[in-house]
């Protein structure tokens, strides 16, 4: 793991600590929207909740470059995707995604698309967390109004006031519900329905590249960047 990024090896169990604070102590003021994803990244999970639901997190961002020999994994339209989430619902989760790794110089949850991926998740793979998440919501609703009053949402607050709530509810299980669906949704697939354009592979330095897999045959030589195995020469019958 000494290889790994920090925040990445964090993965190995470390429980969030103001995840909102951290994020804004450690940020690259080059790169703010890929620092406070790499620190979401690292407040994930324990590697009990992965291991409990790799087969969920596998289906929903398996390498791209095995969808490059099988076909294209660009986004759907809007009609194939799945939405249970009702559109007040999606602002104020929006809103949440928006702060746990917002856009500005460079893109955030809000333009990945990450809604769409949860609103996705929570119709299909991930639909057993659809209630807990429902009722979290309605929560964390209430909670906001407790504090701020009834008259506006979570979602219509300036952003200071935003992360400061956020600051008080970062380890409550719906906000790392919510983390852990924003930062899926910016690794998936755009099949699922976030990612949108590659963004979230953007952040973390990630190519869309092709993949060959063996056997391979003449008719492979013609095609443009084949390389059979990594520093070989394309195949043709000159060896040289």
């Amino acid at each position: 793991m000494r290889n790994l990024p920090h925040s990445l090896a964090r993965l190995a169990g470390l429980d969030s600590h103001k995840v909102l604070q951290d994020a804004e102590q450690q940020m690259d003021h080059d790169n703010p929207s890929r620092r406070q994803f790499m620190v979401a990244v690292g407040n994930l999970a324990s590697a009990g909740w992965i291991a409990l639901n790799w087969p969920d997190i596998a289906q929903a961002a398996q390498p791209m470059n095995h969808h490059a020999m099988h076909g294209s994994h660009a986004a759907p339209s809007g009609s194939a995707l799945k939405r249970i989430l009702t559109p007040a619902e999606e602002k104020e989760v929006e809103a949440i995604a928006n702060q746990i790794v917002p856009g500005g110089k460079n893109p955030g949850a809000r333009e990945a698309g990450a809604i769409d991926f949860i609103n996705n998740a929570l119709a299909s793979f991930f639909g057993g967390q659809l209630p807990s998440f429902r009722e979290g919501l309605l929560d964390f609703n209430k909670a906001y109004s407790a504090a701020y009053g009834a008259e506006k949402p979570f979602s219509a607050a300036p952003a200071a006031q935003q992360i400061d709530f956020l600051g008080t509810v970062d380890k409550t299980p719906f906000f790392q519900a919510v983390r852990r669906l924003t930062v899926l949704g910016l690794i998936a697939l755009p099949k699922y329905g976030g990612n949108r354009n590659n963004l979230g592979w953007t952040l973390i330095g990630v190519e869309d590249n092709h993949m060959w897999a063996p056997p391979f045959g003449y008719y492979d030589q013609d095609y443009a960047g084949f390389e059979p195995y990594p520093g070989t020469k394309p195949y043709t019958a000159d060896p040289a």
